[in-house]
C-alpha cells in the first residue's frame, strides 16, 4: 500500500496501535495535540534535535528502513549523552513522498521506537508531512540531568588530560564499503562486490554496523556527570580532531594529542591499508563514531567508572594553554599542528 492510499489520519491511528506503553514519565503520549512528559522537581530538562537527509546523511539503498529509524535517534540521543544526561523521549517528525510505501515506513518508525525504548525513553509523537524531494527524518530527543549538573563543551583548562570512549574510524569505513556495493542482505548477511573479496571481509561487517547502527555512550556520560569525573565533553560526530577544535574552543584551550595513544579501530587500521592508505587521516578526520571526547582533572574519578561491557577510556592527550592551538605528537616524536579538519555540510563538494 502506498502513503497516499492509506492517509495521514489512517497512518496516525494505526500507529497509535503500534507504539508500545510509553515510560511512566510520560502523562499524554501519542494521539493527542502534543505530548505531556512529567519530570522530578530537582531535575532540569535537556533538548537536542537532529536531522537525517536522505542523499546526504543516508541512501535508501544502502540503508534499511529500520536502520533509518535507529540511527536518527541514536544520532540525537548522542548529544543527551554528551551532556551528562538520560534519555526521557522522543518526537520523530519525517518528510516523505506521497508515494512512499506503507511497509516502509512502519519499519522506519519501529526502528526509531525500538531505539528510543532500547535507551531508556519512549516515542511520544513527532508529525508526518509530504515532500516532493529527498525524504527527511527529524529527532527531538529530550532529556533530563540533576540540577546544577550538566556536562557542557567549556569546563576544560590547561592541564585537564584528555580522553575518548570506544575506538575511532569505523563508521567512516563502513560508509565507503557502502558506497562501494557491500551492503546487508534481508537476513542480515554480508553481501560483499567480487571485487573487494581480497580484503579484509571478516572487518567489513563491524564497520558497516559502526556506520548505520551507532551506540549513543548514555551510560558513560550519566556516570561521568555523576562523578562528576569530567570537566568538558563533546560526541565525536563530525570527527575527532574538528570536534576536538570545538571542545578546546568553548574552554579557550588548546591540545596536545599522541598518535601512538589514538583508539583506533581495527576496520580502519586493515581497509586504509588494503586501500593504501594511511588510517590515521581516517581516524582523524571521519565522523559519525559517536564516542565522547572528555577532559578529566582528577583521573582518580575514573577509577571504577567503567562497567563489563562499556568501552575502553583511552587517554589521547591533554588541554594546553595555547587558545585553540591543536598539536598531534607524531609516532617519531615530531610535533605538527592539525587542521580541524571534519564533517562539513556547507562545504563546497561533499556526497553522502
Amino acid at each position: 500500500m502506498k502513503l497516499s492510499e492509506l492517509g495521514e489520519d489512517g497512518f496516525l491511528r494505526e500507529l497509535e496501535k503500534r507504539l508500545a506503553a510509553p515510560a511512566a514519565s510520560v502523562s499524554v503520549g501519542v494521539g493527542d495535540d502534543a505530548a505531556v512528559v512529567s519530570l522530578p522537581a530537582d531535575e532540569q530538562l535537556i533538548l537536542t534535535t537532529d536531522a537525517l537527509v536522505e542523499g546526504v546523511h543516508f541512501e535508501r539503498t544502502t540503508l534499511p528502513p529500520r536502520f533509518i529509524g535507529r540511527r536518527a535517534v541514536a544520532v540525537a540521543v548522542s548529544d543527551i549523552a554528551a551532556m551528562g544526561g538520560e534519555l526521557v523521549s522522543v518526537l520523530l517528525s519525517i518528510a516523505v513522498p506521497r508515494e512512499l510505501e506503507v511497509e516502509m515506513l512502519w519499519k522506519l518508525v519501529d526502528g526509531a521506537s525500538e531505539r528510543a525504548r532500547g535507551l531508556g525513553g519512549s516515542l511520544v509523537g513527532g508529525n508526518l508531512s509530504r515532500i516532493s524531494g529527498p525524504m527527511v527524518v527529524d529527532v527531538t530527543a529530550c532529556g533530563s540531568t540533576l540540577s546544577r549538573r550538566v556536562l557542557c563543551r567549556s569546563g576544560a583548562r590547561a592541564g585537564d588530560a584528555l580522553y575518548l570512549s570506544g575506538k575511532i574510524g569505523a563508521s567512516g569505513v563502513g560508509l565507503e564499503l557502502l558506497k562501494k556495493g557491500v551492503a546487508l542482505g534481508a537476513s542480515g548477511e554480508l553481501i560483499v562486490p567480487e571485487a573487494l573479496r581480497t580484503g579484509p571481509i571478516s572487518l567489513a561487517e563491524v564497520c558497516i554496523r559502526a556506520h548505520i547502527d551507532p551506540e549513543p555512550r548514555i551510560a558513560l556520560g550519566r556516570n561521568l556527570n555523576r562523578r562528576q569525573a569530567a570537566t568538558a565533553c563533546i560526541d565525536v560526530s563530525d570527527g575527532l580532531v574538528i570536534d576536538l577544535a570545538r571542545l578546546c574552543r568553548a574552554s579557550s584551550v588548546g591540545a596536545r594529542i599522541e598518535e601512538t595513544a589514538l583508539p583506533l579501530s581495527p576496520g580502519v587500521l586493515a581497509w586504509e591499508r588494503e586501500w593504501g592508505r594511511d588510517p590515521l587521516s581516517r581516524a582523524l578526520q571521519s565522523g559519525e563514531d559517536y564516542e565522547l571526547l572528555f577532559a578529566v582533572r582528577d583521573e582518580d574519578r575514573l577509577a571504577g567508572l567503567r562497567q563489563p561491557g562499556e568501552p575502553e577510556l583511552t587517554r589521547i592527550g591533554e588541554a594546553t594553554s595555547e587558545t585553540d592551538r591543536l598539536e598531534i605528537v607524531r609516532r617519531d616524536g615530531s610535533v605538527e599542528t592539525l587542521r580541524p579538519a571534519g564533517w562539513n555540510h556547507f562545504a563546497p563538494e561533499t556526497s553522502p
